[in-house]
């Protein structure tokens, strides 16, 4: 229940805020070399995710946008353990899975730096 009212207060406070008026967490990867990381402009995005626009998302973090369903999907496991009182219960996923979403992330990071893209 703690983890629920903290995700939400999270939400809302993101909801409010706009990272793109109020720097909140600079990327240090990008100040120093000028290049975007895997995650740079996901909190921008989520923040408009939240505010219902997802083109303006996609334009700022496609990876944040393509991750939304996963983390939903997450968001009900852990969620439906509860409901039932079994408590949080993590599987955690398979080698293959993890190398492949890393594997995709730098991926990601590359392509974003790239001019075409």
């Amino acid at each position: 229940m703690v983890l629920a009212g903290v995700a939400l207060a999270g939400a809302s406070a993101l909801y409010l805020i706009d990272p793109a008026r109020h720097e909140i967490y600079p990327c240090l990867l990008r100040a120093t070399t000028g290049l975007q990381c895997p995650g740079c402009g996901g909190l921008r995005a989520t923040h408009q995710l939240l505010h219902g626009h997802s083109a303006a998302a996609w334009n700022l973090n496609p990876l944040a946008v393509l991750l939304v369903p996963f983390y939903a999907l997450l968001v009900c496991h852990l969620g439906l353990g509860l409901i039932r009182g079994r408590g949080i219960q993590w599987t955690a996923p398979r080698p293959a899975v993890i190398w492949l979403g890393l594997g995709g992330i730098i991926l990601f990071g590359i392509l974003r730096n790239l001019p075409r893209f």
